[in-house]
């Protein structure tokens, strides 16, 4: 364990920082660029206090090399599409403003790779959650939407976040109902469509009728597609206090 002040604070910052990325995304599944200079800056300065401190520990240009090379490696993911960008701004800062965590004992590779590995199991976990809950409940839907959403009450739909997985329309007075596609959330989210929860909420005059359809339809199905923020901030937790499924999987083959 590397008991340094400053890199406790960065590390507290970070996640703060991850936290309310994670608001913001749930809530508008917008992640201003703004929301990452404070951390940027205050961590940037914090780690620059540990580095003269331990830099001439006997682990210290392994640390520092392996955080700059995750952190250039998170950029070219992020370039090249392979990463969202908020995401890969999220990795970057987590890999350069807490190399090692001052937690728990050491964690290999590094704590930012430990932290988005323990994210992309979690983030295989919900869809399993999901689709317990909705079989629970005898919700019936596709099963790409049994795994990733549920149905809610049309009258209050624009409390929920998400998008909207059915295809709601009236005629003669009769409400007919058919499933999306599993592509329709990413279409929702380039275009200014009623798919998009968020648009119902933020312009009710322009989708005055969306919202009157969902109102008759009585519960309607949407899926959350839960951002990729969370999991890597729920994966930072437990790496931060020392649970790294990276380290578990090399310790059981290693056995």
């Amino acid at each position: 364990m590397i008991l340094s002040l400053p890199l406790a604070l960065s590390a507290f910052l970070v996640l703060a920082t991850f936290l309310y990325a994670c608001w913001q995304d749930l809530k508008t599944r917008t992640i201003y660029a703004v929301t990452w200079y404070p951390a940027a800056v205050a961590c940037g300065v914090l780690v620059i206090w540990f580095w003269v401190e331990f830099f001439s520990a006997p682990w210290g240009v392994y640390v520092l090399c392996t955080s700059v090379f995750i952190a250039l490696l998170m950029f070219l993911f992020t370039y090249f599409g392979l990463f969202g960008v908020a995401d890969g701004k999220a990795m970057i800062l987590l890999s350069l403003a807490v190399p090692i965590t001052p937690f728990a004992d050491w964690i290999f590779p590094s704590l930012a790779l430990s932290s988005l590995v323990n994210g992309a199991v979690f983030a295989l976990i919900v869809p399993v959650v999901f689709l317990i809950r909705n079989l629970a409940l005898k919700n019936k839907a596709p099963f790409w939407l049994m795994c990733s959403g549920k149905p809610v009450p049309g009258d209050s739909i624009t409390n929920y976040f998400g998008f909207v997985s059915e295809d709601i329309t009236e005629e003669n007075g009769i409400i007919s109902r058919k499933f999306c596609r599993a592509h329709s959330s990413i279409r929702a989210l380039k275009t200014q469509s009623g798919l998009s929860i968020r648009n119902l909420r933020e312009d009710p005059k322009t989708y005055a009728r969306q919202l009157e359809l969902y109102a008759k339809a009585g519960d309607v199905w949407i899926s959350y597609g839960v951002p990729f923020m969370i999991p890597i901030t729920i994966g930072y937790i437990f790496a931060l206090f020392g649970f790294s499924l990276v380290d578990l999987v090399l310790g059981i083959l290693l056995l």
